[in-house]
């Protein structure tokens, strides 16, 4: 029973945390809250004693992956991006109706879904007589799954790559931050726009 309530705890956390990191106007604000929906979710991993993906869940995302989402904000100047006007009239009747499409589409597939198929087999007495549930998760990863797991490793190194590059790019075309004369002290708006 206490577990039940924990999970359900945890679980209304993690959504609540979701949808505060959707809706904050500040990037950073946002960031802080996907930290905090990935450690509901990590606890969420731990109380189904699912302890090795609890584990990677705070190392690669509420670590390292949070560490890569604040430094390419902190590279982008996400400032002059939020003065742009981000959808056309057009954008915004299309982006609802391909939202309608991928609901309907989402319901249908959980529809057909079906729980047993889902565990493909692996109920907790086989997983104790393979060695264990890292045993069996790491069978799985690096056998059935290394393909799936390469491609993954090569879209983030692409994602990398390209963001580097543009980076440089915008230094080449001359982004320069304002230098301040001696003795003139920035306004808090100037200092602000500088960060």
């Amino acid at each position: 029973m206490t577990e039940k309530m924990l999970f359900i705890i945890f679980a209304v956390l993690a959504v609540a945390g979701g949808i505060a990191t959707i809706t904050r106007r500040n990037v950073v604000h946002g960031l802080l809250f996907l930290v905090f929906t990935f450690l509901n979710v990590a606890a969420i991993f731990f109380l189904t004693r699912a302890y090795f993906l609890a584990v990677v869940q705070i190392l690669v995302y509420a670590g390292a992956i949070m560490v890569l989402f604040l430094f390419v904000i902190m590279l982008l100047n996400l400032r002059s991006f939020e003065q742009e006007e981000q959808t056309h009239r057009r954008q915004r009747w299309l982006a609802l109706a391909l939202s309608v499409l991928v609901l309907a589409e989402f319901v249908v597939v959980l529809a057909g879904v079906t729980f047993t198929s889902a565990r493909g087999g692996f109920t907790p007495e086989a997983i104790a007589e393979a060695g264990g549930g890292t045993k069996v998760f790491g069978d799985a990863l690096f056998n059935t799954m290394l393909l799936p797991f390469e491609v993954a490793s090569v879209v983030l190194l692409v994602a990398m790559v390209g963001a580097i590059i543009l980076v440089k790019r915008e230094k080449r075309a001359g982004g320069a931050t304002r230098s301040w004369e001696p003795g003139e002290e920035p306004t808090p708006e100037a200092a602000e726009e500088e960060v």
